[in-house]
């Protein structure tokens, strides 16, 4: 049908995410704000390890948006205190598996658009700016091309 899924799923519902994406691996599906995983990592509720489980399935994709759920303070810019997440969900993603994006509307609760844009477009300073392309717009640009051919 050529659709992309796009979930907004906390990390507890990753497994079944999994198994959905397994049995459809045409599918992709973009998984919202980190995957809801936190900085904090308190509980296994809220801990990235089911999130970075996924990036064993191809077709399923990371949204970096909603720094603030994913911060200990919503609204300490530039969420240094993501970057160790962030990180990790790249190194298991790879960019060509993430897409930015702003979590607009619900941002304007926490900090701007253009400290969303740039929480990660400057400060998260270990993804190369090769990289940075490919997550601001490559990769989404790449789904729905496919998703029209």
């Amino acid at each position: 049908m050529r659709i992309i899924a796009s979930l907004a799923c906390y990390p507890h519902q990753q497994t079944a995410i999994r198994k959905v994406a397994e049995r459809f691996p045409s599918l992709p599906i973009l998984c919202h704000h980190l995957g809801m995983a936190s900085a904090d990592q308190a509980g296994a509720r809220m801990g990235p390890e089911q999130v970075l489980a996924s990036a064993q399935v191809p077709n399923i994709y990371i949204k970096l948006s909603g720094y603030a759920y994913a911060a200990r303070v919503s609204w300490d810019f530039p969420y240094r205190d993501t970057h160790e997440l962030v990180r990790a969900e790249y190194e298991h993603f790879g960019a060509r598996r993430m897409c930015w994006g702003s979590d607009y509307p619900v941002v304007r609760f926490s900090m701007t658009y253009q400290q969303a844009l740039e929480a990660f477009r400057t400060h998260c300073t270990f993804v190369p700016d090769g990289d940075k392309g490919w997550i601001l717009g490559g990769t989404l640009e790449r789904l729905l091309a496919r998703r029209r051919a």
